[in-house]
C-alpha cells in the first residue's frame, strides 16, 4: 500500500492536434481522487501544427495545472523523459495523445495504489475505430496480432503482476500505465534508442520498461479490468500493408533491445553471424516452414500471423546487420551499445 497525494497525467505528442484536443476534453473532464493532486503534463516532441494553441485553450478550462514542454530530440522517449523531469506525482499516469479515458480513471487508479503494494497499475485500452475492421480482426484468436492495433483486453478479472508471472503474462503498453514516479527514476526513465525515434515506427520503450523494472527487483503491479481507455484506431492501421509495416518495424525494435528481449539469455556469451545472434537464423528458418506449412491450410489467420512473424524476422535480421556495419565504421561497440552490437564470435 502506498500514500498517494498527487499524480500527474503523462502524454506525449506531435502533430496530432485534432486529437489532442479530443484527449485533453476527456482528461480534464475526469472525476477527481479524493485528497489527491492533479496536474496534466503535456510534452510536445516538435509539433508544428496547432498543437500549442490546443493545449492553451484546454488550460483555460482544466480543473487542474496543465504543464507544457517542448522537447528537441526527436523520440517519444526523449519527450517521456522531460515530462518525467517535469512531473511532480507520485504517481505518473500514462496515456496517448490520441485516447478517452473512461471518467473513472484516475480514481481507480489512485484507490489501487492506496489499497495494494504495488509499483504499476494498468487496463484496458479498447479501439475507437474509425471504420469498422475485418470481421476477423475482432475474433479471440487474433489478439495475438494486435500489436499494430495498440489495444489490450486481457479479460475481466483483475490480475497480479510480479517475478514470478513476468514470462507467463502479457505486458502493458503505455496508453493505460501509471507507475510510482520513484520507480521510474530508480531505473533511470526511459531508454532513448526507443520509442518512434527519428518518426520511424521503432517503438517497445514500453516493454524495456517493464523488464527494468523486473530486474531491478520492482515488478509488482495490478491489471484491473475496469480501468478502461478507449484508443482512436485510424482506418490506415487495419490494412495489411500497415501490419506488415508494423512487425517489419517490430522486428527492428527487437535487435534494439535485443537485450530485453531474450532477458533470460547472456547474449555477450552467445555465437553471432553478422551482427545477429546465430540462433536468431535457426528461429527464421523455422518460421519460413511455419509460414508454407500453412500456405495450403484454410486458416486465413494462420496465415497471416506466420507470414507477419516472418517479416517480423526479417526486421530483427536487417536492424542486427545495419548495426553491426555502424560499429564496424565507427571503430567498435561504444558505452551503451546494445548486446547485438557485440562482435560475432
Amino acid at each position: 500500500m502506498m500514500h498517494v497525494s498527487s499524480l500527474s497525467i503523462l502524454l506525449c505528442t506531435y502533430n496530432r492536434a485534432g486529437l489532442l484536443e479530443d484527449t485533453l476534453a476527456a482528461l480534464v473532464s475526469l472525476r477527481a481522487p479524493d485528497a489527491c493532486t492533479v496536474e496534466i503534463v503535456v510534452v510536445d516532441n516538435n509539433s508544428n501544427d496547432l498543437t500549442r494553441e490546443v493545449v492553451r485553450q484546454a488550460a483555460g478550462i482544466s480543473p487542474w495545472p496543465i504543464r507544457y514542454a517542448v522537447e528537441q530530440s526527436q523520440g517519444k522517449s526523449f519527450a517521456l523523459n522531460r515530462g518525467l523531469a517535469l512531473a511532480a506525482g507520485d504517481i505518473v499516469a500514462l496515456t496517448d495523445d490520441d485516447v478517452l479515458p473512461e471518467e473513472d480513471w484516475l480514481v481507480r487508479i489512485v484507490e489501487q495504489f492506496r489499497a495494494e503494494d504495488i509499483r504499476f497499475v494498468f487496463g484496458k485500452v479498447l479501439p475507437r475505430w474509425q471504420t469498422f475492421p475485418p470481421p476477423e480482426l475482432l475474433t479471440t484468436a487474433a489478439r495475438d496480432i494486435w500489436g499494430p492495433l495498440a489495444l489490450i483486453d486481457y479479460g475481466d478479472e483483475p490480475v497480479f503482476y510480479d517475478d514470478s508471472s513476468f514470462r507467463t503474462r502479457k505486458l502493458p503498453i503505455g496508453a493505460n500505465l501509471a507507475v510510482r514516479r520513484e520507480a521510474i527514476e530508480q531505473i533511470g526513465g526511459w531508454r532513448t534508442h526507443l520509442g518512434k525515434v527519428d518518426n520511424t515506427l521503432i517503438a517497445g520503450e514500453d516493454h524495456d520498461l517493464c523488464v527494468r523494472l523486473y530486474r531491478a527487483g520492482l515488478y509488482r503491479g495490478l491489471y484491473d479490468p475496469k480501468n478502461v481507455v478507449r484508443h482512436y484506431v485510424p482506418a490506415s492501421r487495419t490494412t495489411r500493408k500497415y501490419f506488415r509495416n508494423w512487425y517489419y518495424w517490430h522486428g527492428r525494435t527487437m535487435a534494439r533491445m535485443a537485450d530485453v528481449v531474450y532477458v533470460d539469455l547472456d547474449l555477450a556469451s552467445v555465437p553471432y553471424v553478422a551482427g545477429a545472434p546465430r540462433f536468431v537464423y535457426r528461429q527464421f528458418l523455422h518460421q519460413i516452414l511455419r509460414w508454407l506449412r500453412s500456405a495450403g491450410r484454410s486458416d486465413a489467420l494462420a496465415l497471416v500471423a506466420h507470414e507477419l512473424k516472418l517479416i517480423e524476422y526479417c526486421g530483427f535480421l536487417v536492424e542486427s546487420w545495419r548495426r553491426r556495419t555502424s560499429v564496424m565504421h565507427r571503430g567498435g561497440p561504444r558505452a551503451g551499445d546494445v548486446a547485438l552490437e557485440h562482435a560475432p564470435r
